[in-house]
C-alpha cells in the first residue's frame, strides 16, 4: 500500500475541487471526498490548509472552501479541459 506525501494528500484534495469545477471562494462539503482515502483525507486537508489552498468553514466542520491560491494552484494540476470534436 502506498502512502501519498502530505504534499500529494493535498493536491488530492485540490484535485477534487477541479474535478467539480469549484471556482475561488466555492464550496465543497465532505461527501464530495469520496475519492480521498480516509487516511490521507485529513492529513491532505493539513496540508491545503497549510499551503492556503482551502479555508474550513467557520461553524460547520465538514464544508471547506477553495481560496483564489487554491484555484490558482489547482489550475495547474487540473487536467485539460476536453473540448468537442466537430
Amino acid at each position: 500500500m502506498d502512502n501519498l506525501s502530505d504534499e500529494a494528500a493535498g493536491r488530492q484534495i485540490l484535485s477534487v475541487f477541479m474535478r467539480y469545477r469549484i471556482p475561488a471562494s466555492g464550496t465543497l462539503r465532505r461527501n464530495h471526498f469520496f475519492a480521498v482515502r480516509d487516511g490521507d483525507f485529513q492529513r491532505g486537508l493539513t496540508n491545503a490548509v497549510a499551503n492556503k489552498w482551502v479555508k474550513l468553514h467557520l461553524r460547520d466542520r465538514y464544508t471547506y472552501h477553495l481560496t483564489e491560491a487554491g484555484h490558482a494552484a489547482g489550475g495547474t494540476t487540473a487536467e485539460p479541459p476536453q473540448t468537442p470534436s466537430d
